[in-house]
């Protein structure tokens, strides 16, 4: 498997926002831990779950002039879906679009990036 193999769709309500032109993606799950007394022993820490958290950035290429506008999207919330090309296994989650940064160099294809926390479960 390949990056190329993965797909990730960027939507509000029914309309795609980002999906072509993705060159890359990079998703993060967390879950930190929480120290806990035991009853039973006092020489070694013990630990629990604590909340999950996951996040999402991609990375893009500017193909159309209107591509300028998505650095207004911060703040936004979009339904995220990450599938493989024969759509046999998929994430898909809610999320908050927490940056959205710019590379325009001269002499060079320009690129784009987002980054979303997620808002609730990935599943």
């Amino acid at each position: 498997m390949t990056g190329q193999d993965i797909i990730v769709i960027l939507s509000q309500g029914s309309t795609v926002v980002a999906s072509a032109a993705i060159r890359s993606d990079e998703i993060n799950t967390a879950c930190p831990s929480t120290e806990r007394a035991s009853a039973t022993q006092q020489g070694w820490k013990e630990v629990l779950a604590g909340r999950k958290s996951w996040s999402l950035t991609l990375n893009y290429l500017m193909l159309a002039a209107a591509r300028l506008r998505d650095v207004l999207l911060i703040g936004q919330m979009f339904d995220v879906t990450i599938r493989d090309k024969s759509n046999t296994s998929t994430l898909t989650g809610k999320a908050l679009m927490t940056a959205a940064k710019q590379t325009h160099t001269t002499g060079n294809l320009c690129q784009g990036s987002f980054s979303l926390e997620g808002s609730g479960p990935l599943q």
